[in-house]
C-alpha cells in the first residue's frame, strides 16, 4: 500500500542567501531545505515540535546525510517528496527528495533523529509514542541511499580556529541550531575550496554533543582523498561537538 505521506508534494524556493557569490548552493542552505520541508511535513501529521513539546519531548537531529545529482540551477523552485522510512533503536529515520521542474531528481537527503525528553535532557524511546495521542504514518522501507546514524571518525585534524557560542546560534532548545555546523565548516573553507562547491556531491553532518551559550569550540579540519573532514571539539567539555564530511565529484567513498 502506498504511504499517504507519499501523496503530498511541496515546493520550496531557492532564496538568493541561499547562493554563495558563484551561485552555488551553501552546504547549510541543503539543511535549511531539509528543515523546511520536514517540518512543513510533520506539522501537517500534527507530530512536528510545536505537538511534541505539550508532552516533554522534541525532535533532535542525530545525523544528516545529502546525495547530489546536480548543482542547483540559481533561484528555482523545487518538488520535494518525503517520509518516514524506518525506525531502528532509537533513531527515526526520514527520506527526502528534491526535484525540479521535470522531474528530475537535484538533491537527496536522509536524516536521523531521535525523540528528546527536553527536562531530562535524555533520550526517548520510540515506543513513547504509542502512549500518547502522537504517531507518525508506517515506515515506507525505500531507501533512497545507504546511509547510517553514527560515524566513527579517526583523523588527524589540524586546528583552523576557535569560536564562542553566541546569542545568534541558538535555537528554541536552548543550544546551537543544527544548521549551524555545516555553515561553522563552510567559513573554514579556503578560496579554492568554496569554487569546488560546484563539484560537492555528498554531506554527512553527524551532531554528537550540544554546544550550550558562553561554550568554547574549535574548528578541526583534515583531508582524505577529494573528502574534507571537519570536526568541531567544545573545549569546555572536552569533546567532540559535530563532524562533517563534504565529499566532491571524483571521489569514492
Amino acid at each position: 500500500m502506498k504511504s499517504p505521506e507519499l501523496e503530498h508534494v511541496y515546493e520550496v524556493d531557492v532564496e538568493v542567501s541561499q547562493l554563495n557569490e558563484n551561485g552555488h548552493l551553501k552546504p547549510h542552505a541543503y539543511q535549511f531545505l531539509i528543515a523546511d520541508i520536514a517540518g512543513r511535513h510533520l506539522n501537517r501529521f500534527k507530530i512536528n515540535a510545536d505537538d511534541t513539546i505539550k508532552y516533554g519531548l522534541s525532535w533532535a537531529l542525530i545525523s544528516q546525510h545529502v546525495e547530489i545529482v546536480r548543482p542547483v540551477n540559481g533561484c528555482e523552485t523545487l518538488y520535494v517528496q518525503t517520509w518516514h522510512t524506518a525506525i531502528k533503536g532509537p533513531y527515526f529515520r526520514r527520506d527526502l527528495i528534491f526535484r525540479d521542474k521535470n522531474g528530475d531528481v537535484v538533491f537527496m537527503g536522509v536524516t536521523f533523529s531521535i525523540l528528546l525528553d527536553v527536562n531530562k535532557r535524555s533520550v526517548a524511546r520510540p515506543k513513547v509514542l504509542d502512549t500518547l495521542p502522537l504517531s507518525l504514518p508506517d515506515p515506507n522501507p525505500e531507501y533512497l541511499f545507504e546511509a547510517k546514524p553514527t560515524r566513527k571518525i579517526q583523523m588527524e585534524f589540524e586546528s583552523y580556529e576557535t569560536r564562542n557560542v553566541r546569542n545568534s546560534y541558538l535555537d528554541i532548545l536552548g543550544h546551537v541550531n543544527n544548521c549551524r555546523y555545516s555553515e561553522f565548516a563552510y567559513d573554514a573553507l579556503t578560496p579554492d575550496e568554496v569554487l569546488r562547491l560546484g563539484q560537492l556531491k555528498h554531506m554527512e553532518i553527524y551532531f554528537e554533543s550540544e554546544l550550550r551559550p558562553r561554550d568554547s569550540f574549535t574548528i578541526g579540519k583534515a583531508y582524505e582523498g577529494n573528502s574534507i573532514f571537519f570536526s568541531g571539539h567544545n573545549n569546555d567539555k572536552n569533546d567532540t561537538s559535530f563532524d562533517v564530511i563534504m565529499t566532491f565529484e571524483g571521489d569514492e567513498e
